[in-house]
């Protein structure tokens, strides 16, 4: 038996119809090891189905880019080049032309690229995301091998590239949090009496411990530094954890407040704090 994968897009403009033929498989016998699709042909198909829906999705956007959206004048190409595009299903080269702006009202007739505007970020939010979810439970090697073992991106990264999407993800995140507070209590007694009556107290549990610098240090200074880690339990819902190095983070209080927050934290509710190192 031949079975065929194949891949139909129809343009929004009603011209012809593309199929492309992505993969061509033969069965011989019943049994479980050709029993539907195995790993390494799900990963190439996979791959396949991603190439061929990017480079229309692209090629349908470009098209739409070579007149000027103001006064409708064609634009003069400025040559054309390919920019990288990684995700869940392979790196993706792009095709990314090069326009020169209109000139009308006045405008700077500097050259520009429609396909990098539209991409600023060169990874899928998808693979990020696994990427960090993953880099946060394991080391960068293992999740290199865990992404590499399901998905179709073994050659494509490295686990220098996952650290440096973690770390820019993480400053993002800091960029994004609120200023730091002394005090987060907001309110007086009167606005806290005409809260509804809050569920029972949150629950926090903390502790810390201290980890070797991986940075080489002169002999008599310290080598080390404290994490502070927690968990917030709520009376319903998820438990949620947080954590920071203590003396470096700049935004711990906020860091705590936005968990507790997100946790529907009232200003009239109780809060219990559990140190853990207390109870070793």
């Amino acid at each position: 038996m031949i079975i065929k994968v194949q891949i139909s897009i129809i343009p929004e403009d009603g011209a012809t119809e593309i199929v492309e033929e992505e993969a061509r498989l033969e069965r011989e016998k019943f049994s479980a090891a050709e029993l539907g699709l195995n790993l390494g042909e799900a990963k190439t198909i996979l791959t396949g189905l991603q190439r061929s829906m990017v480079t229309q999705q692209a090629a349908n956007f470009v098209a739409g880019q070579f007149h000027c959206l103001e006064c409708g004048k064609a634009l003069r190409h400025n040559g054309r080049h390919k920019i990288v595009l990684r995700t869940l299903f392979g790196k993706l080269q792009i095709e990314s032309p090069r326009l020169y702006r209109c000139g009308c009202r006045g405008k700077k007739r500097s050259s520009f690229s429609p396909v990098a505007t539209a991409l600023p970020e060169r990874t899928s939010a998808e693979l990020l995301y696994l990427e960090t979810k993953w880099a946060s439970l394991v080391s960068y090697g293992m999740t290199l091998k865990m992404l590499g073992e399901v998905l179709p991106v073994a050659e494509d990264i490295n686990t220098t590239a996952i650290r440096n999407n973690v770390v820019q993800l993480g400053e993002r995140i800091d960029r994004e949090l609120g200023k730091e507070q002394g005090v987060f209590i907001k309110g007086c007694q009167r606005d806290w009496e005409a809260l509804p009556v809050p569920e029972r107290p949150l629950s926090v549990g903390i502790d810390g411990g201290y980890v070797r610098s991986r940075e080489q240090q002169k002999a008599g200074e310290g080598g080390s530094f404290e994490i502070i880690v927690g968990k917030s339990i709520p009376t319903d819902g998820k438990a949620k954890c947080f954590g920071f190095v203590n003396c470096y983070d700049e935004k711990p209080k906020r860091r705590l407040f936005e968990v507790l927050n997100s946790q529907g934290l009232q200003m009239n509710q109780q809060i219990i704090f559990y140190l853990m190192a207390e109870t070793r």
